[in-house]
């Protein structure tokens, strides 16, 4: 009864704030090419974000459009240009929100926010609504979006995929993530959330309703240092594998471990990057490839 009431005073609050935010922030579309702009959300409006972006010339109302997030370096800029190329050439609209590290923790960005009761003030939910915006502002006819995450971005974006009731996503990619939120509810002495699931925020249905999404794990075959500066190194982390590419295999074969026990659908997918260990620009190619051939 908890769950359900929780459910929907969530959804309430995504169509009250986005529909409240679209009003609000009412503004001319976009200069084609590269810009950038200032968003606040309603449920943090004192620590805004910085929107990067990139709007091809040939911008139509069914265009796809793709949320791609950056890096525990909170380098947005960074990202956006080297993903603008892919924009151009395959006309869809680039949007790179940059959680700053002066408004946004770790518990925050990686995390998304959950740490709130309340999910309007989840990191998540600005995504949500971000896209409300993006499709008002751009008189867009796109019911879903792409959303894809390396390193930081994405333990973001599948923590996203995971705790996030009805997102309107076409196809997440997790890329090169260094630590995982395991699809499983923590028994015994397992260790709990941000390492396992929740109880008291996603309950059975919610997590066979992720299991059916689209997700792709996406993994560089030479992300395999187990000294990277940046790689978690908690204990819980090293339980999951030695290095990015070993923990990317571990959380997909457990998420398909627990679809069969359950008997549910399962769409998840797994793909390696040779080559490539940790970097963005590396991954991007293979990304931008599932995200054109995915209608």
């Amino acid at each position: 009864m908890f769950l359900l009431f929780y459910r929907i005073v969530h959804r309430l609050a995504f169509l009250l704030l986005g529909g409240g935010l679209a009003l609000a922030c009412a503004a001319q579309p976009l200069a084609v090419g590269k810009g950038q702009f200032e968003y606040r959300d309603a449920g943090h409006p004192d620590k805004p974000i910085t929107v990067w972006y990139y709007r091809p010339a040939s911008l139509r109302p069914d265009s796809k459009v793709v949320f791609v997030m950056h890096g525990t370096l909170r380098n947005g800029e960074t990202y956006r240009d080297h993903w603008a190329d892919y924009a151009r050439r395959h006309h869809f609209l680039l949007i790179v929100p940059e959680f700053a590290k002066a408004y946004y923790r770790e518990a925050d960005y990686q995390f998304g926010g959950v740490r709130h009761a309340d999910p309007a003030r989840w990191s998540f939910a600005s995504i949500e609504h971000l896209f409300d915006l993006i499709r008002s502002r751009e008189s867009l006819q796109t019911a879903q979006y792409y959303l894809y995450g390396h390193s930081a971005g994405a333990q973001f974006v599948h923590r996203f995929m995971l705790l996030m009731p009805h997102p309107r996503v076409a196809l997440a990619i997790s890329a090169n993530a260094g630590a995982y939120t395991l699809p499983r509810f923590p028994t015994g002495s397992q260790p709990g959330f941000p390492w396992a699931l929740d109880p008291a925020r996603v309950d059975e249905g919610q997590l066979t309703a992720a299991l059916a999404q689209s997700l792709l794990v996406l993994l560089g075959e030479e992300d395999t240092d187990p000294h990277h500066p940046h790689l978690p190194k908690e204990a819980e982390a090293e339980a999951q594998g030695p290095n990015r590419l070993q923990r990317g295999q571990y959380f997909f074969q457990l998420a398909r471990q627990q679809a069969q026990q359950r008997a549910v659908p399962f769409h998840w997918r797994l793909r390696t990057v040779p080559g490539v260990g940790h970097s963005d620009s590396g991954m991007a190619r293979a990304a931008v490839e599932e995200i054109i051939s995915t209608p």
